[in-house]
């Protein structure tokens, strides 16, 4: 089955906020991710397909230099197959074409796949948010990658005023 990854937009809202219930205690509220992927100029969404099917999506914010990871999903069922690490390596590349010259993110102290990840792909742990997550109270723990790729501008639909 071929892989692919593409910038979403707004019409993918329905199946973005499908994989955000299937994934999450507590979801992302509707209204947000419609106003991110229609109107947040910040907002950097992709998504991650298993031959037809979204199977992921990921979203980070561009602020300044900084690229803040706000959020990645993988299907249950298509979990610990690479789509997590293929999406976490788009989206560090979105942020460099962004202009982003590091990226930052908050991963619950009890998602240990996740640590794994985001160590194996360079980023270091930098800190802790104590209750964090307000759904349980788990910790968060920070974590940041300094050193992003060379970016590629004309890759960012974003940087000319063009949403995808």
């Amino acid at each position: 089955m071929s892989r692919a990854i593409r910038y979403a937009a707004p019409a993918d809202f329905e199946v973005i906020y499908a994989i955000e219930r299937a994934c999450f205690p507590t979801p992302w509220e509707a209204d947000v991710l419609v106003h991110d992927l229609s109107k947040n100029p910040c907002a950097r969404y992709l998504l991650i397909l298993e031959g037809a099917q979204v199977v992921g999506y990921g979203c980070l914010w561009l602020l300044m230099e900084e690229a803040h990871l706000m959020s990645v999903a993988i299907l249950p069922e298509f979990r610990r197959a690479g789509a997590g690490e293929a999406l976490m390596r788009a989206l560090i590349q979105a942020a460099a074409d962004g202009g982003a010259r590091f990226m930052e993110l908050e991963c619950r102290r009890g998602n240990q796949a996740a640590q794994a990840l985001y160590h194996k792909l360079g980023f270091l742990r930098v800190g802790c948010r104590k209750g964090y997550y307000e759904d349980t109270g788990e910790d968060a723990f920070v974590y940041a990658l300094i050193a992003l790729p060379p970016g590629r501008p004309d890759d960012d639909p974003f940087l000319n005023g063009a949403r995808p």
